[in-house]
C-alpha cells in the first residue's frame, strides 16, 4: 500500500514538472513573438502559460492589455492580470497595478477585482487515485425557448448592423494591425500603425490631467521628417520651395530643422496632393498617446531619463547639447516610434492653450478659443534638459518661427 502511494506521488510530481515546463516554453515563445512584433501571437502564448499559473505571463498579459498591443486596450483586463500576477508574488505587477488604478474609475477597479477573484487556471492539475477514474458528469444542454416571430423580426436590422460592424472591424484588423509598417513611396515617410486606446493626458507641469479616448487607429511616421524627405518636397515644387538650413550638420537622414509650423503644414499638404491620402500633423493628444505608448511614467522607459536613451542635454548621449542626431539612433518605444523624446521638438496641429481646461476628450486637435499664431511643440530637443523631454512636456512656438531645435513628424488617418 505504501509503495502505491509513493508511486502515485512520483507520477504526480513528474506531471507537475511537465506542466511547469510547458508553461515556461509558452512564456518564452510569447516573448520571442513580442520582440519580433507579432503581438497577437505573443498574447496567445502568454494566455496558455497563464492558464498554468505562470506569474510572468500574467504580468505580460497585463502590459499587453494596458498598451492595446495584440489585443484591444482594456484597463479592466489589464488590472485583472496585474492583480493575479501580484497575488503570485510578482513585485512589478504590484507596481503596475497600483499605477493603473489612478487611471481607472471606482467601478472599473471593482469589476477588475471581481474578474480576478473569479479566474481559475485553465489546465487542471492531474487527477490521482480514484478521482482519476471517475468521468466528469456531462452537462446538460440548456433548453432555449423559441423566439417569437415578431421579436425576431424586430431584432434583424440591429443584428445585421452589428454583423456589418463586426465584419468591418475584422477587415480593418487584418488590413491595419497595430505595429504594421508601410511606406507609400520611396521618398515618403515610413509609417507605423498605432492602435486605438485611451490614456490620461498631462503631468506635473501640464494640467489638469484628463482622460482622452483615441477611438480609431491611425498611422504615425516612424521617424521625424528628414532632410531627404523635405528636400524631395522642395525639388517637386512643394513646401514653398523653402530650402531649410542645416547649420552644416549634414542633411540626408538628419531631422529637418529650420521649419516653422506653417512649413510643416505645407509639407503635409504637398503629401496629400501627391499621394491622394489624408496625411496631416498629429493632434497634441495623439502625439502624447503615441509617445507614451501605453506607459504612465515620465518617460516611456521609466521614471528617470537614464543614459543614452534620447538626444538631449544631460541624457548621456554623444551629441546631447551639441546638435541633432540622425533619426533612429535611439531605441523605439512600444509602438515602434523613434525619437519621440529629444533630438528636435515636434510641431503638432493644436493652437496654444496654457491649460488643458476645456480640452477635447476625443483626441482631436484643439484649434478653438485661443490665439492660433502660437502653436504647440512637443518632445523637447537636443539642447534641452531631461525635464523638458518628458512625455507630458509642452511649449509654445510662434507659427512662423524657424530654428535649429524644431522639426515635425506626420500622421495618416486610416479610419474615417
Amino acid at each position: 500500500m505504501g509503495d502505491c502511494k509513493v508511486l502515485r506521488a512520483a507520477v504526480f510530481a513528474g506531471l507537475m514538472l511537465l506542466w511547469a515546463g510547458a508553461a515556461q516554453a509558452d512564456f518564452k515563445a510569447g516573448q520571442r513573438a513580442w520582440d519580433a512584433g507579432r503581438h497577437a501571437q505573443a498574447v496567445t502564448q502568454w494566455q496558455a502559460a497563464a492558464k498554468a499559473n505562470d506569474a510572468r505571463a500574467m504580468l505580460a498579459l497585463g502590459l499587453a492589455y494596458a498598451k492595446g498591443l495584440g489585443v484591444p486596450q482594456d484597463y479592466i483586463e489589464a488590472h485583472k492580470w496585474f492583480n493575479l500576477a501580484a497575488g503570485r508574488g510578482n513585485a512589478r505587477a504590484v507596481a503596475e497595478r497600483d499605477a493603473l488604478e489612478f487611471e481607472m474609475t471606482v467601478q472599473e477597479r471593482a469589476a477588475a477585482r471581481k474578474l480576478a477573484r473569479a479566474w481559475r487556471p485553465g489546465r487542471k492539475r492531474p487527477a490521482t487515485g480514484k478521482a482519476a477514474k471517475k468521468p466528469a458528469p456531462a452537462k446538460k444542454a440548456a433548453k432555449r425557448k423559441p423566439v417569437p416571430a415578431k421579436k425576431a423580426a424586430k431584432r434583424k436590422p440591429a443584428e445585421a448592423r452589428q454583423s456589418r460592424q463586426t465584419a468591418e472591424q475584422k477587415r480593418l484588423d487584418l488590413q491595419w494591425p497595430a505595429g504594421k509598417q508601410f511606406q507609400d513611396c520611396d521618398f515618403c515617410p515610413q509609417m507605423v500603425v498605432v492602435p486605438a486606446g485611451r490614456f490620461t493626458m498631462g503631468g506635473e507641469s501640464a494640467g489638469p490631467r484628463h482622460r482622452v479616448t483615441i477611438a480609431r487607429r491611425f498611422a504615425v511616421s516612424k521617424y521625424e521628417i528628414t532632410f531627404a524627405q523635405w528636400d524631395a518636397c522642395v525639388k517637386a515644387g512643394g513646401c514653398g520651395e523653402h530650402r531649410a538650413g542645416d547649420r552644416n550638420w549634414g542633411r540626408g537622414q538628419r531631422p529637418a530643422i529650420y521649419v516653422s509650423w506653417r512649413d510643416a503644414r505645407s509639407y503635409v499638404r504637398w503629401l496629400q496632393k501627391f499621394l491622394g491620402q489624408p496625411y496631416r500633423l498629429l493632434s497634441e493628444a495623439e502625439w502624447e498617446y503615441a509617445a507614451r505608448a501605453g506607459t504612465r511614467s515620465a518617460y516611456p522607459w521609466g521614471a528617470a531619463a537614464g543614459r543614452n536613451r534620447a538626444n538631449c542635454k544631460g541624457c548621456g548621449s554623444r551629441l546631447g547639447g551639441r546638435k541633432s542626431a540622425k533619426v533612429g539612433a535611439f531605441p523605439a518605444n512600444a509602438f515602434g516610434l523613434h525619437d519621440m523624446h529629444g533630438n528636435v521638438r515636434e510641431w503638432v496641429a493644436d493652437c496654444w492653450h496654457a491649460s488643458y481646461r476645456g480640452a477635447p476628450a476625443d483626441g482631436s486637435a484643439w484649434t478653438e478659443g485661443a490665439n492660433c499664431k502660437k502653436r504647440v511643440l512637443r518632445g523637447g530637443s537636443w539642447s534641452e534638459i531631461p525635464w523638458d523631454i518628458r512625455s507630458a512636456s509642452r511649449r509654445a512656438g510662434r507659427w512662423k518661427d524657424r530654428n535649429s531645435k524644431s522639426g515635425f513628424r506626420v500622421a495618416l488617418t486610416l479610419e474615417p
